[in-house]
């Protein structure tokens, strides 16, 4: 029992204050992304991957109820369907795996609809990201006080947290990301022929999540063939290659989809990635967009603790030195891992469909390694010193502390803390008629969903002066009437709410509006007599 506190001691310390601030969070997450309701959808909807699907394959003049939105967001009656997940894959542009596991977590709270079925999913495969992030520091390192250190900078970092928040496949990729990187630096420093199948495994699982993932499995692949070749070891190389290769060939076996998924004309697609790849004038804008988050808002803690190792190294550059060069075996392995997410990371950063950092969370917990190297040669330069235990364990302490007030300081993405307000302005006008202005655009709709869900019903229309929006308002006689207007040009129809709004007032018995909220991609008004 001494033993196990003494080898675990430190990571269970990490791993429940890690668990505290994930379920923090999660509490004060009070909305989702547009992307994040589409999980959802497209998990548990039963063969209509989109809310135009629900509504017989066009939103325009139709009326959905709030019965609609919740069997599209859930489990229903006909209980767990596999099958129809794979459908709704097939016909959007995502592999299955993460949607699979999202419907089988929505199998526990049928015809409920709750934040906390995708919080508790993200979150455990959170903390495994966690364990093997420890898993794979132990097995470069062996160090126990490196490892809590490293899951200690990316488990409570903003960008990890936000990782874990954002109720998307980027977590699961993540995971497999660092199960991947474990597997090869296993392969690495003890060869073992039965690594090889379960890597090929790896490699399958995480292209069954996101295609993003192909880029760092390649690179390393790429890079473990190479140090093969070095070695000379061609059996091994032969079955390594095969084993991956076999893993590139599962997925088109069991998602042969995905083929169409790479050369369709959409915007997350390879003929998308192809364009942006050609775009060389907008190379500079899309760096600036996708790194420098990662230089002045996220990782904070780890950049701190870089900057004190390196200023200690100075101060004991020789002794550093000279662990250095006694530690190639270390070294080597450390830089396969590396480069790839090095190379990767400029390459997403100009092939993503939108410049945003979700498409390489997955790299960070690779590229806080540096940190790890910069701990191991200071734990190998600095050698035995008095009371090294306690000096180590008070340094994870000093370290958590700093990934905590990270942690505290910047809170992570996709809380939306404004969607409270959004729910206590509409909560007046829950029995008032609603309306949806857009031209037959899903995501709009889609990313005011938690909204639609305080009415009863809501009708979909582009024209102010349909017959469909007469005998809606005519059915549901109120002094008052909440209107929707998709103002998003590049997601949806563009309206102009100033036009649109004396239209609406024209065609209807009501004479005014006043504003309630905006939000990205639509704004909400209430018309009123």
């Amino acid at each position: 029992m001494k033993q196990l506190a003494r080898k675990y001691g430190l990571l269970a310390l990490v791993m429940l204050v890690i668990i505290g601030v994930c379920l923090l969070f999660s509490h004060r997450k009070s909305g989702m992304f547009v992307d994040e309701i589409y999980s959802y959808g497209l998990s548990n909807s039963h063969y209509a991957p989109y809310l135009s699907d629900v509504a017989g394959g066009d939103l325009r003049n139709q009326t959905l109820t709030r019965q609609d939105l919740t069997d599209y967001m859930t489990v229903g009656d006909d209980g767990p369907d596999f099958g129809s997940v794979y459908y709704n894959q097939v016909r959007d542009v995502h592999p299955p795996l993460y949607y699979w596991l999202l419907h089988l977590a929505s199998m526990f709270v049928p015809h409920s609809f709750t934040m906390w079925t995708g919080l508790i999913l993200d979150g455990l495969i959170y903390l495994w990201a966690c364990w093997l992030l420890w898993r794979l520091v132990m097995t470069l390192y062996g160090s126990r006080y490196n490892a809590a250190a490293t899951v200690a900078l990316y488990g409570l970092s903003t960008i990890g947290l936000s990782t874990m928040l954002m109720i998307r496949m980027y977590v699961l990729m993540t995971a497999l990301t660092v199960l991947l990187a474990l597997q090869i630096a296993q392969l690495v420093k003890k060869p073992r022929p039965a690594l090889c199948p379960l890597i090929g495994l790896t490699v399958f699982l995480g292209l069954m999540t996101q295609y993003y993932f192909v880029f760092y499995a390649f690179f390393l692949c790429a890079g473990t063939v190479l140090y093969m070749l070095c070695k000379r070891d061609f059996k091994a190389l032969a079955f390594f290659t095969l084993c991956a290769f076999a893993g590139v060939g599962l997925l088109l076996v069991c998602f042969p989809a995905c083929l169409d998924h790479l050369f369709a004309d959409k915007l997350v697609s390879g003929g998308n990635a192809l364009e942006n790849l050609k775009n060389t004038a907008g190379y500079g804008l899309r760096f600036e967009l996708m790194i420098r988050p990662l230089h002045a808002k996220y990782l904070k803690a780890a950049r701190y603790t870089a900057l004190a190792l390196l200023v200690i190294a100075l101060l004991r550059c020789r002794s550093v030195w000279r662990a250095g060069k006694e530690k190639r075996l270390v070294i080597a392995p450390t830089l396969l891992l590396l480069l790839p997410a090095l190379i990767v990371l400029p390459l997403v950063a100009v092939i993503s469909p939108v410049p945003e950092n979700r498409y390489f969370y997955n790299l960070i917990p690779i590229l806080l390694l540096m940190v790890s190297f910069l701990l191991h040669l200071l734990e190998e330069g600095l050698g035995e010193l008095p009371n090294g235990e306690l000096w180590k364990s008070a340094a994870v302490l000093a370290v958590l502390a700093l990934a905590l007030w990270e942690a505290r300081t910047i809170p992570p993405d996709y809380l939306y803390p404004e969607y409270r307000d959004y729910d206590a302005a509409l909560a007046p006008y829950a029995a008032s008629p609603c309306v949806y202005m857009t031209d037959g655009y899903i995501g709009p709709v889609t990313q005011d969903l938690m909204q639609l869900m305080t009415f009863e019903d809501f009708l979909v229309t582009g024209d102010p002066d349909s017959e469909a929006l007469k005998d809606y308002l005519a059915a549901r006689e109120s002094a008052s009437c909440v209107v929707y207007i998709d103002c998003s040009d590049f997601w949806g129809s563009g309206f102009v709410p100033e036009e649109m709004l004396p239209k609406l007032i024209a065609a209807t018995d009501y004479t005014a509006w006043e504003p309630i909220y905006k939000n990205e991609l639509s704004a909400t008004y209430l018309l009123h007599e």
